[in-house]
């Protein structure tokens, strides 16, 4: 009923019930429209943020990634050394045979080589067990070329593709989507660390194995370890490596049967080992010259010094104070001629350093 404020007059509208009826019917429709569409607008909202986060996690996941990947490649770079500084050992301990009169660097690119042919001291299990631990580098290295390494991506693929949701399409769906692209790259990484982790802990139980046969060995070398040269006899920086080189006199390619170690006037030359002072003095070429005789063939020379600390028959200690660095004789520079000989041939010096 519509009544108006000046006139007297009521008029008054009737409304089906019909049309009552269905438009209740329509404001309730309504309602439970907007009320799905409300729901489905909030599931949106949480799937974006969900989402978001997941970006977030998986950008944070990566960077982890890299920074294991760094860390793993860090692990193997200090084994190596360990592996470089436990075959040093073996050198000078005598329980592995290696050609001293060639240079260091040239030894270990032969050392990357089967081992076969080659007489040793160590028993034919310890030439598998060294044998191994090369292959584990390799392995490491070539770790895509493996059947464990592969094996170990397929499974990954399969959980992923389990956890996605579709493990009865995953070779289908690898390349749909970024996200699943995304996904899919992780199961290379997961293979990669594993495969690399698995080699790395068998190349530690091996090298435990060898330093451990290595250690019982050194207990009957004592009085021998001391009579070997492994210190570096002054500090410095080498300026010349043991092997064939250009004569700084002559111009012409001359052996260089030691090393030269570059370094201030006056500073100390110590002995690398325990011996005897064979000669002190002066000789031709080489200026104030000492050499040692450190029992077991082995002697080490000394040149070019500025000035002496022993005399003939001296017993020296290792790390005793023999000489000082100068440019005595045949000399461009202040430094310290040093050579080790075995048996009166001279070897490269490197093979015995350990500091």
């Amino acid at each position: 009923m519509l009544i108006s404020e000046r006139e007297k007059g009521v008029k008054s509208i009737r409304i089906p019930s019909p049309f009552i009826k269905a438009g209740l019917f329509l404001l309730f429709l309504s309602f439970v429209l907007i009320g799905i569409l409300s729901y489905d607008y909030i599931k949106l909202v949480n799937e974006a943020f969900k989402n978001k986060h997941l970006q977030i996690e998986n950008r944070e996941l990566r960077e982890q990634v890299q920074l294991i990947d760094r860390k793993i490649n860090t692990i193997l770079d200090d084994i190596e050394r360990i592996y470089v500084f436990e075959k040093k050992l073996r050198i000078i301990t005598g329980t592995d045979k290696a050609d001293l009169t060639r240079n260091l660097e040239e030894n270990k690119k032969d050392s990357q080589e089967p081992i076969g042919g080659t007489e040793r001291n160590d028993t034919d299990i310890n030439k598998k067990k060294k044998y191994d631990i090369l292959e584990s580098f390799r392995r490491i290295e070539n770790f895509k070329d493996s059947e464990n390494y592969n094996s170990l991506k397929n499974l990954y693929e399969q959980k992923i593709a389990t956890n996605l949701g579709v493990y009865s399409i995953q070779s289908f769906t690898k390349d749909w989507s970024n996200l699943y692209r995304q996904s899919f790259e992780m199961a290379d990484r997961f293979a990669e660390f594993d495969y690399k982790l698995g080699e790395i802990n068998s190349f530690i139980n091996q090298l435990e194995i060898s330093i451990n046969h290595l250690d019982t060995q050194l207990l009957d070398k004592d009085s021998y370890l001391k009579s070997l040269p492994s210190l570096l006899p002054t500090k410095g920086w080498i300026t010349s490596y043991y092997g064939p080189r250009k004569s700084h006199y002559s111009g012409r390619i001359k052996m260089h049967e030691g090393i030269d170690i570059g370094a201030r006037v006056g500073r100390k030359v110590v002995s690398p080992a325990d011996g005897v002072v064979t000669f002190s003095g002066k000789k031709p070429g080489f200026g104030y010259f000492v050499q040692i005789d450190h029992g077991y063939g082995i002697e080490t020379i000394f040149a070019h010094n500025s000035k002496l600390d022993v005399t003939k028959g001296d017993q020296i200690k290792r790390g005793q104070t023999i000489a000082r660095v100068g440019s005595t004789g045949y000399s461009t520079g202040p430094h310290l001629h040093y050579e080790v000989r075995v048996n009166g041939t001279p070897v490269d010096p490197l093979y015995f350093i350990l500091d």
